[in-house]
């Protein structure tokens, strides 16, 4: 059965917290099973988490005299760097496929699923049939819509400037808890390629049909 990355990271202690982030933030260090080309256009996102990790070490300890300021800063940061976390677990799910063992030197809790005779089939992630994309108004900002599907943690959403029809062109924008309203900021001015699909317990599902906005 294939392995996953476990999102039990949203539910923990703030001391658990720091130290599961610190130890994802080593393992990803120079990880020989994602280099910087695995990453591709995602390496600024990494980046980022690792910042937020040292970020929140200092936050964890000045929070421990108990100001509540300091805590609710701490607090802050802690959701900033789950909605990190769950951009980084499809990347590195999506980059292990064909070596599930690497995702065993990440850092994560990886789970596999143990099918049995009695479990209840789940219903399979399908293609999004009425994804859209508006040009919202304000300068470089999109929005993304889709119906919300059973199952699904997230949403991902891909963005192409060149040539749709050519897989390698296609590059990683963001992921987004609800896929009713996928607000994208910093989008270069011109026509953009949109595509999105739903990121399940087993993995993401298909991708749904290219869309086209002109981004003012």
């Amino acid at each position: 059965m294939p392995k996953r990355v476990s999102r039990d990271y949203r539910k923990t202690t703030p001391a658990k917290f720091l130290s599961f982030c610190q130890k994802v933030k080593r393992c990803l260090t120079d990880n020989p099973n994602y280099p910087d080309s695995v990453w591709g256009g995602n390496v600024a996102v990494r980046q980022q988490l690792f910042e937020k990790v040292d970020a929140i070490a200092v936050s964890y300890g000045l929070a421990s005299n108990g100001d509540r300021i300091l805590i609710r800063e701490r607090d802050r940061l802690m959701q900033e760097i789950m909605t990190l976390l769950d951009e980084v677990a499809p990347l590195l799910e999506s980059a292990s496929v064909r070596n599930p063992d690497a995702l065993l030197t990440t850092g994560f809790t990886i789970s596999q699923e143990r099918r049995t005779h009695s479990r209840t089939p789940k219903l399979p992630l399908t293609s999004p049939t009425d994804f859209t994309v508006v040009n919202s108004g304000d300068p470089r900002r999109a929005i993304g819509s889709a119906t919300a599907m059973p199952g699904a943690l997230n949403n991902e959403i891909q963005l192409n400037r060149k040539d749709p029809s050519l897989e390698e062109d296609w590059f990683h924008k963001a992921i987004f808890p609800d896929a009713r309203n996928m607000v994208m900021d910093n989008l270069e001015p011109g026509n953009t390629f949109f595509r999105m699909r739903h990121h399940g317990q087993d993995g993401p599902g298909p991708w749904s049909a290219v869309m086209s906005a002109t981004i003012s």
